[in-house]
């Protein structure tokens, strides 16, 4: 089991070109619901819309499939789709209620400025400081108490959509005192 404590890891061809694609037309045939309304009033949340899928939907088998890649055994999994537009603002935040995220972007265009920001926070101001754009299927696993952001408040982003893994491993304990 590796150690991910504060750390980024950014795979690019995550899944299958196949299942990629299984994926997209899966994307088209779903409805997508506001999640400030459905998880959380925090305002951040104004900006997402999202599907829940459940253990045994074909992609989320493939993420835990995928990540024994990188030494990740899962424990258990909160898995969705998510939509995002553009909006005004960052809104960095952490999900700390799990171990890692795995963040699976899956259909939209190629753009720096659709991605996903990474937040050092000092003095109750958060500080951009790494920056992964955008490139459909492409993963980004990270720790989960590392502060992160869509970016789709610059110039030049667009719409996107991405499959968001909170992730609980089978060796918890060792993270976090690690």
């Amino acid at each position: 089991m590796i150690n991910l404590k504060d750390r980024i890891i950014v795979q690019d061809n995550f899944f299958e070109k196949d299942v990629l694609n299984k994926i997209k037309i899966d994307l088209s045939h779903l409805n997508f619901t506001n999640r400030y309304n459905q998880h959380s009033n925090t305002i951040y949340q104004r900006i997402y819309f999202n599907v829940e899928l459940n253990f045994n939907h074909f992609a989320v088998q493939e993420v835990i499939k995928n990540l024994k890649n990188h030494d990740i055994e899962v424990k258990n999994i909160l898995p969705f789709y998510f939509l995002s537009t553009k909006h005004k603002e960052a809104t960095p935040h952490e999900d700390s209620l799990n171990n890692i995220n795995c963040l699976v972007y899956l259909k939209g265009k190629n753009f720096l400025n659709s991605g996903t920001g990474f937040y050092d926070k000092r003095d109750e101001k958060y500080e951009l400081n790494s920056h992964i754009g955008f490139k459909e299927n492409r993963a980004i696993i990270f720790d989960s108490d590392i502060y992160h952001s869509s970016l789709q408040f610059n110039k030049d982003c667009g719409p996107r959509y991405i499959m968001t893994n909170f992730i609980n491993f089978k060796k918890y304990n060792d993270r976090k005192n690690s």
